[in-house]
Order: structure tokens, then C-alpha cells, then sequence
């Protein structure tokens, strides 16, 4: 009986594994990835999430960061998948956000000479 029952579960999983790899063999090609830049164009504190628009006028929708501005500029990737892309792994295109203003930089150096 156990001998039985051992086989009917080898081939059942025999079976599944077959089918997986076809499933899988004949799966879409992956989703295409671009770099894109994108500016901040509005935040929405009610909801949590960001606007984005990038440079040829697309707008996302993203979950805002602390570290993001209006007006400030994101480097994304732009994934392609079908008919719906959508951004991810955004990061400060402009370094001058992070560290602070250049002309505000400029004027402390002035002023300390």
C-alpha cells in the first residue's frame, strides 16, 4: 500500500514539474528597463505619494520620500511591461539637493574671505 501510494506521489510530482518548465519555456521575454529622468511635480501628503513627469511629458505616480521636493529631478529606471510601464529604483539626479544649494555654498566661501 505504501508502495502505491509513494509511486502515485513521485508521478504527480514528475508530472507538475513537467508541466512548470513548459509553463516557464514559453513565458513573455522580461520586462525592458530604460534610465530615465524625471522631475517632482507635485506631493501629495494626504495619500503618501509623489507625481513624477519624465522628460518626453509621461506622469507616474510614486510613494513619496522624505528626501524628495517639488521641482526636484529623479534618475529611474523606466520599466516596459506591456501595455502599463511604470518607474522604479529612483534616485537624486541632482547632487545640489542633497548637500545643499550651490549659490547659498558660494555666498557662505564670500563672505568667510
Amino acid at each position: 500500500m505504501l508502495h502505491k501510494y509513494a509511486t502515485t506521489v513521485g508521478l504527480a510530482l514528475a508530472l507538475l514539474g513537467l508541466a512548470s518548465t513548459g509553463v516557464f519555456a514559453q513565458s513573455p521575454t522580461p520586462p525592458l528597463s530604460t534610465g530615465v529622468v524625471a522631475t517632482i511635480t507635485a506631493l501629495d501628503a494626504t495619500t503618501g505619494m509623489a507625481t513624477l513627469q519624465t522628460e518626453v511629458g509621461e506622469v507616474f505616480e510614486l510613494p513619496k520620500r522624505w528626501q524628495w521636493h517639488v521641482g526636484h529631478k529623479v534618475e529611474c529606471d523606466r520599466i516596459d511591461a506591456g501595455a502599463r510601464s511604470r518607474l522604479q529604483n529612483c534616485k537624486p539626479w541632482e547632487l545640489a539637493h542633497e548637500a545643499g544649494d550651490g549659490a547659498s555654498r558660494r555666498e557662505r566661501q564670500t563672505s568667510s574671505k
